[in-house]
């Protein structure tokens, strides 16, 4: 009963200091992105409300990669707190092993994960969509200038060309900030299109409100143009589709639907198996912190042991990405590369641990 009490305690501080964390991270993202949006706007001349509401449904986004770092910190805030009070001194000298001192982390880590990935994930993708939608009926003006979708070449009714977009939405469907290159018999550029916005209907690229330039010519404005394309939607969507910002829920359908029509599933398939190692990632996070916090410091000695378990915290989070790099381009399995880092810094943890338990 005394253990479970004390579980409990442990458990609850953890899941407050993360809480508090997650706060002061989103607030401080909010606002550097905020800032960074109306940058980009300020040409369109966008209205606060639109860039507060971009900024909003971007966020969730990037809080779900800083999500390691955030169980990282946290876990060690709460191990430095429980020390300085000297709690886990007395626990210590009660007979309480480090084992059952962190078991009530590892276990706050693995409903925080599962939350993260099975409610969290979706809610976030849907705003990040959203965001998408909205920055594309904009023409695509708050994304980065040198940002572009792939460049698709394209065939329809004897008409060749070439488009691309700043921004991409519905699916591939609706691209924003567009540019498209019409190619005449011989290979060669005839006409250049640009546009804040197209979108594909029946087959066609239906663009509003473009400006024509051709060689020769002054750029002339046009109400309307269409660019046809044999292209189907499905592989639009594949071509285009960014798995980050696809739930988990969506992923098991994007990966068979790339299979079915021959084109690469790894980066959707790495997305997914990262999505599922990731309440094991934030448990190796918390052991990651066990060995720096767990054992008494000194007051001046907090300093360095937090240091050292952001530093391993970081190496953790290259290593994971280089290893996500790789599996996204089939260099190793996704499955491998997925779970490899998570093993090996459980694997680490775990060993320092014992180490220092038991000598």
């Amino acid at each position: 009963m005394r253990q479970r009490t004390l579980s409990l305690y442990f458990l609850r501080r953890y899941l407050v200091s993360f809480v508090s964390t997650l706060i002061a991270v989103y607030a401080l993202t909010y606002l550097i992105d905020m800032i960074e949006v109306s940058r980009r706007g300020s040409s369109a001349q966008i209205d606060f409300s639109t860039i507060a509401t971009i900024s909003a449904l971007r966020v969730p986004a990037f809080i779900e990669q800083a999500f390691p770092f955030i169980i990282l910190f946290s876990s060690i805030f709460t191990l430095v707190s429980l020390n300085r009070k000297m709690e886990l001194v007395v626990a210590r000298a009660a007979g309480v092993s480090v084992w059952q001192i962190l078991a009530p982390f590892m276990a706050g880590s693995i409903l925080i994960g599962a939350l993260a990935v099975f409610a969290y994930n979706p809610v976030a993708s849907l705003a990040r969509a959203k965001s998408a939608d909205i920055e594309t009926s904009i023409g695509g003006v708050t994304v980065a200038p040198n940002a572009r979708a792939p460049w698709l070449r394209q065939t329809g009714n004897g008409v060749e060309s070439i488009i691309g977009g700043r921004s991409v939405s519905d699916g591939g469907a609706v691209m924003g900030g567009v540019t498209a290159f019409i190619l005449n018999t011989d290979g060669i550029v005839s006409e250049r299109i640009d546009a804040a916005q197209a979108r594909l209907v029946d087959s066609t690229w239906r663009i509003e409100n473009p400006t024509i330039t051709r060689i020769g010519f002054p750029p002339e404005r046009r109400d309307a143009v269409s660019i046809p394309t044999t292209l189907l939607p499905e592989y639009i969507e594949q071509r285009l589709a960014d798995p980050e910002a696809i739930s988990i829920w969506g992923l098991w359908s994007k990966i068979g639907v790339a299979r079915a029509l021959g084109y690469n599933a790894d980066a959707f398939s790495m997305r997914l198996q990262t999505l599922i190692a990731r309440p094991a990632l934030f448990v190796a996070m918390t052991l990651l912190a066990g060995t720096v916090a767990v054992r008494y410091a000194r007051t001046g000695q907090s300093g360095g042991l937090i240091v050292s378990g952001v530093a391993a915290g970081f190496v953790l989070y290259v290593i994971t990405f280089l290893a996500q790099a790789l599996g996204s381009n089939a260099v190793i399995p996704t499955v491998v590369a997925a779970w490899f880092p998570v093993v090996a810094a459980g694997l680490f943890g775990t060993t320092i641990l014992l180490h220092q338990e038991d000598g």
